[in-house]
Parts: C-alpha cells; sequence; structure tokens
C-alpha cells in the first residue's frame, strides 16, 4: 500500500479523468483537495481508507472508515459526557466563587472591628531591660518628656532631653536612641551634653542649653525613597551666653554649614491645624515636613526662597514665597506636617493636676494629673519647652502626628500608707482611630514612699509593637529608673 501523499495524487488524477462530464478539476481545486487530506494523516485508520481508496481498494476503504466512525463515536461519546460532568463541577464552583465578591467587603469589615477591639483592649505594661544606672545621687535623673516617633516597622526613635545643662555627668546627657520593636533593648546612636557656656558647631559630645531637637525620617536628595531617621537641630549660630543668636536649623549628617535660619514669623498651618514657630525662640521649633519628599522645608530668612532639606544637604529651589499667604497655598496643595522639636532641657512634660486643674510640669510625687500630648479640641500641646511629642510614620511613608492621652491615680502617701497607683494611656490618631490602650500599675518599694511621678511614668509606647520605655524618675531614694516594656 502506497504512502498517504502518493495515494493523495493517484486520487487526485483518477477524480481529474473519471469526473462527470469530463470536466477536470482545475489547479487551485487539486491544491484544495490535497491540503484537506494531508490535513487528516495525524489518524492511522482514516489514512489507509484514502489509500484504499486512491488504489481501488473500495471494500478496505469502506471497512477502515467504519472502524473509524465507531471509535471517533465513541470517543467522542465518552468526550462529551466528561465535558457535561465537568460543566457541572465548574457551574457549580463558579457559583461558589461569585460569593467571593459579597464576601471581601465583609472580610474586610470583620478585619477591621477585629483591629477596633483589639485597639479597645487595655493592654498591661511589663518592664523589660534597664537603660539607665540606678543611683541614689541626684546627678543621675533623667528627664520623663521625650520627642518620640513609631515607626511602622514597631521600632521607636527617641530624643530625651538632658535634666541639667553644664555636668559632666553621662546620665545626664542628651540622648538619641532607637529601641527595638521587641522592647528588649534601645541602641544609643548619639549623645551630648547640654551647656549654657559652650558651644560646637558640629555637636560631637554638646549641644548648646539654648536649643531643640527632632529625629526624623528623612530622604537623600537624590533619592526620595531613601530614608534613614537623622537628628536634626535647632540651635544658636554662635556661643554666647544670650538668647539672642539663633542660628537655624541643621541635619547632623549634613553638617552646621547646611544651617538654615528660617524667615522670621512666617507661619503656615498643616492639615491637622498644627501651626510652625519661626519666632526664633530658642525653645519653640515649628518646621514643615513634606510626605511627597520626605524632607523639612522652610523659607530662608535671606533670599524669600523655599529650601528643602535631607539628610545629606539642601536643595535651594526656585519657589519665592513672598508673605503668609503664599506660604499657606504652597502649604494647602501638598501633603505637611509640622514637627513640633522638644527643648533640650525640658525636665518633665506639663500635665493637668486632678485637684485643683492647673496645669503645671508633673514633676510633684503622690500627685494624679491628666492630659494630652497632641492636638485635641482646636488646642495644641506639642513639644517645644512644656510638652512631649508623638509622631508615627505609617506604612505609607507618612509622618502624622497622634494623640497621647495620660491619666494617673495615685493616693496620698505617708510613713503608715504606701497606696498603689496606675497610669492609663491612649493613642488615637488624628483622625479619631483609636490605636492602642495601655496601663501601667506601680506599687510602693517601702512603706512610706511614693510610687515616683506617675503621670509621665509610661515615657511613649509604640502602637505597631507594643514596646516603650518607662521611667518614674525617682522611686525609694534611687534616680535612674528608666527601663524598655513592652504590652502583651
Amino acid at each position: 500500500m502506497a504512502s498517504i501523499q502518493n495515494a493523495v495524487q493517484v486520487m487526485v488524477d483518477k477524480l481529474v479523468a473519471d469526473m462527470n462530464g469530463n470536466q477536470p478539476l482545475t489547479a487551485e481545486e487539486q491544491a484544495l483537495v490535497s491540503n484537506a487530506i494531508t490535513k487528516l494523516t495525524d489518524n492511522a485508520k482514516l489514512e489507509q481508507a484514502v489509500v484504499a481508496v486512491a488504489e481501488s481498494h473500495i471494500n478496505d476503504a469502506t471497512s477502515t472508515l467504519q472502524q473509524v466512525s465507531q471509535s471517533t463515536g465513541a470517543a467522542l461519546q465518552t468526550a462529551t459526557e466528561s465535558l457535561t460532568q465537568t460543566s457541572t463541577t465548574l457551574d457549580t464552583k463558579s457559583s461558589k466563587l461569585d460569593l467571593l465578591d459579597s464576601m471581601a467587603p465583609n472580610l474586610n469589615r470583620v478585619e477591621s472591628l477585629q483591629a477596633t477591639n483589639n485597639a479597645l483592649l487595655v493592654r498591661p505594661l511589663f518592664s523589660m531591660t534597664p537603660i539607665d544606672t540606678p543611683n541614689s545621687n541626684a546627678t543621675h535623673r533623667r528627664a520623663t518628656s521625650v520627642f518620640a516617633v513609631y515607626d511602622n516597622s514597631g521600632e521607636t526613635y527617641v530624643v530625651r532631653p538632658g535634666f541639667t545643662h553644664n555636668a559632666n555627668t553621662e546620665q545626664c546627657r542628651l540622648e538619641y536612641l532607637r529601641l527595638s520593636a521587641n522592647g528588649a533593648e534601645k541602641t544609643t546612636t548619639h549623645t551630648s551634653f547640654v551647656y549654657s557656656n559652650a558651644f560646637e558647631q558640629n555637636p560631637a559630645s554638646k549641644i548648646y542649653y539654648y536649643g531643640t531637637s527632632a529625629y526624623l525620617p528623612l530622604a537623600s536628595k537624590n533619592n526620595a525613597a531613601d530614608i534613614q531617621y537623622e537628628i536634626v537641630y535647632s540651635t544658636q549660630d554662635s556661643q554666647t551666653t544670650a538668647v539672642a543668636n539663633y542660628g537655624g536649623v541643621f541635619c547632623k549628617s549634613s553638617g552646621f554649614t547646611s544651617i538654615t535660619k528660617p524667615k522670621q514669623n512666617l507661619d503656615a498651618t498643616d492639615q491637622y491645624g498644627v501651626s510652625t514657630s519661626t519666632n526664633h525662640s530658642y525653645n519653640q521649633v515649628g518646621v514643615l515636613y513634606d510626605n511627597a519628599k520626605h524632607c523639612l522645608v522652610m523659607v530662608d530668612e535671606g533670599t524669600s526662597v523655599l529650601v528643602e532639606k535631607y539628610r545629606d544637604g539642601n536643595v535651594v529651589t526656585n519657589t519665592a514665597i513672598a508673605n503668609a499667604e503664599e506660604l499657606q497655598a504652597y502649604v494647602d496643595a501638598g501633603d505637611f506636617t509640622v514637627v513640633k522639636f522638644i527643648y533640650h532641657n525640658l525636665q518633665h512634660a506639663h500635665g493637668i493636676h486632678y485637684y485643683n486643674h492647673s496645669e503645671t510640669a508633673m514633676s510633684s510625687y503622690g500627685v494624679s494629673y491628666y492630659g494630652y500630648f497632641g492636638r485635641y479640641n482646636g488646642v495644641t500641646k506639642m513639644g517645644e519647652n512644656k510638652y512631649s511629642a508623638h509622631y508615627r510614620f505609617t506604612h505609607e511613608r507618612r509622618l502624622e502626628p497622634i494623640n497621647y492621652f495620660f491619666s494617673c491615680s495615685t493616693g496620698h502617701y505617708n510613713s503608715h500608707n504606701s497606696p498603689d497607683a496606675e497610669v492609663k494611656i491612649v493613642l488615637e490618631s488624628m483622625a479619631g482611630e483609636i490605636l492602642g490602650m495601655y496601663s501601667y500599675h506601680s506599687r510602693p518599694y517601702n512603706a512610706g514612699y511614693d510610687n515616683g511621678l506617675m503621670g509621665a511614668a509610661v515615657s511613649c509606647i509604640n502602637p505597631y509593637s507594643g514596646a516603650g520605655i518607662i521611667n518614674e524618675h525617682y522611686t525609694y531614694n534611687q534616680y535612674g529608673l528608666g527601663r524598655t516594656c513592652r504590652a502583651f
């Protein structure tokens, strides 16, 4: 039996010769017949049939074609049944998959409610690791106020002001630290002595008493995504015992020569209602932070143009600002947060006395205080020379202020009575979202002694990780009581 290619040619020749009316096929028709049969060469039975036809073996061809038909029919029947079954299964599963469209918002709502419920749980704080050295000498006192940024990684970046100035006790240093997400340790990134009679333009060991600081996530000039935390100073520009020589703001890494003096009394308000502070006061500084470029922005005193301050230097823009209206318009068109720096020598932040409702530094033992740090009911209490300041750096890489509410209860103590004390903390976003609720309970170490400064005992607490710092300042003849803590 010839090959199918030869058989096809023979069949086509016969078709041409034996056609009724002796009308031969055209060349195009011959090609179509040949190509059509060639397409079927993958079927052995069909090939045998075609060859049989070509060789005039009609009986063989009929038998072979019947086998092809029966085989193909059975295969088609099986395939049809399988397809029907599969289709039914797919229809069932498809109807279930359609439920996902309605399930997604419900799942999101469940997750949101669960997160809210978790945030509303008052979580107790447990002390973890000492970060100060206890000592009966008052030179080991630590300030209870802080400037804190809560990074979404769970780490916290903190400025702890010096308690005293013109002293050389290590514990009294102005301290910049990174607190781990698990609350197990702190890393001191830099410290400075604080002096009113000495000055270093690039502070390695000491910083001027008349100044403020912040610890911020800043980008590099050439890459807005390259963000690292950087110490930022606002300080004098020369050594003096006066307070008139205000120099401006500079980043530690880029050095004192990058200092920029903001244009005096040219202020704007950010999206949260917090205003910048450019009165050139050494202890009241508020600077714009650009959430898109991750840099500080200010109007230069000498040129009236906007200067962007990155951790590795400045970018002097071509944008001139003539007045407060133009600056406000610029801020309203962007995404800005005002950063309130903290005074280098803020010993204790201010709170409200439960007994007479007066606001005063929380420096009295055995006194109950309440209050907040942030902006609430149209009033701003953030940083500068009276308050702690708390910010978060979100997953969306936005620096946002948060409200830090506190309330402590401590009874009067005497030689026969030493009551327990407790402070509760609530962290809330500026949009009113509860980020976390925490509680710290303290019991005196000995009869006749108080519980320490409970109003500001919880210096900071990261809502992403529940790690923070506890510092009662002084208890039972001991100073230097700071330690890390963690909520479980």
